[in-house]
């Protein structure tokens, strides 16, 4: 007969007193596993809200700097059209500064301190060519004082821009061969090469437009616009306002890389057609009269410049050059 000891009960105690402290520790870990998740998320969320917070400010600068460009790249075309002594950057850079403080005024009222500065020191001087609609209609596409139908628009450019033109269809032929054309011819010291846009009418009233370059030839047709007219823009390559890929201007002929090598700007049929048009150069040999009372005519331009555009909150302060050279061909 064996006697158990009264010690013996002391394993058991010991197993449960281990027990415990397992259970205790186990407790203890998850508790601190869920404070570090819960840390992590405030981290998190956190870090997320200045991240938005940030990109909402960005975002806003990023308009209001798109905005800026839109409205001065309408100033500018406009004192093209209306500058009357001539001086068309000393007209531009005043509206300019009426414009900024303005937007500076307004753009206070949200707490943003806005700012706008044209860098005079930046100017491209260029000139402007346009032919506008006369008392008696619509001219058309010839030589300001011989009517030729072949000449000259602009000799030795490098570089044009917002070159615009709005044609009457009832006044282009149906066939291509005596058609109104619109070329860019590289000249010797330039590429050599030769790209050419012609317009031809369908009885329809529809335009077809035909893009002449180094690598061949493509067409398209357009329906009118609203009011029975056709707007080509040659150096936005669209048709009434519809992309046309092949309208590539002076595709081969003008280049991107400087300097830029010198092109002539050639109108050809000019008697097959009727409209108006303008356009911006940075250089010009011959061509029409600085005189705005001839059609077409010719002013000394801002072919480009440069404007410093501030945007600055509490939480983003957003500073950027901008250069304003709208209708360019890439713009």
């Amino acid at each position: 007969m064996s006697i158990s000891s009264p010690l013996g009960g002391g394993d058991a105690d010991r197993d449960e007193d281990r027990a415990q402290i397992i259970l205790i520790t186990g407790l203890t870990l998850a508790v601190l596993f869920v404070a570090v998740v819960l840390l992590l998320n405030t981290v998190i969320y956190t870090e997320n809200l200045a991240t938005r917070g940030a990109d909402a400010g960005g975002a806003e600068a990023i308009e209001f700097r798109d905005g800026v460009t839109e409205d001065l790249a309408g100033i500018l075309h406009r004192e093209h059209r209306n500058a009357s002594d001539g001086d068309v950057f000393t007209e531009f850079n005043a509206s300019a500064e009426t414009y900024a403080e303005t937007v500076a005024d307004i753009r206070a009222r949200d707490g943003v301190i806005a700012d706008v500065r044209v860098r005079g020191s930046t100017v491209e001087d260029g000139y402007f060519i346009a032919q506008n609609e006369t008392e008696s209609g619509l001219r058309n596409m010839t030589a300001p004082d011989s009517n030729a139908a072949d000449w000259t628009v602009a000799g030795n450019a490098t570089r044009t821009r917002n070159f615009r033109m709005t044609v009457d269809p009832t006044s282009l032929p149906e066939s291509t061969s005596g058609a109104f054309t619109v070329v860019a011819d590289g000249t010797t010291g330039g590429t050599n090469e030769t790209w050419s846009a012609t317009l031809t009418g369908e009885t329809d009233g529809n335009l077809t437009v035909t893009v002449e370059n180094a690598t061949g030839t493509t067409n398209e047709t357009f329906a009118p616009r609203p009011d029975g007219n056709h707007t080509v823009d040659f150096t936005a390559g669209t048709v009434n306002g519809e992309p046309f890929d092949a309208l590539f201007w002076a595709e081969a002929v003008q280049t991107e890389s400087e300097p830029h090598p010198p092109y002539n700007i050639r109108y050809e049929n000019g008697d097959a057609a009727e409209g108006t048009y303008h356009l911006v150069v940075d250089n010009r040999d011959g061509g029409a009269d600085a005189d705005r009372s001839s059609r077409p005519y010719v002013t000394e331009a801002v072919y480009s410049v440069k404007v410093e555009v501030g945007h600055r909150t509490p939480e983003l302060t957003y500073r950027d050059v901008i250069r304003l050279a709208p209708g360019e061909r890439d713009a």
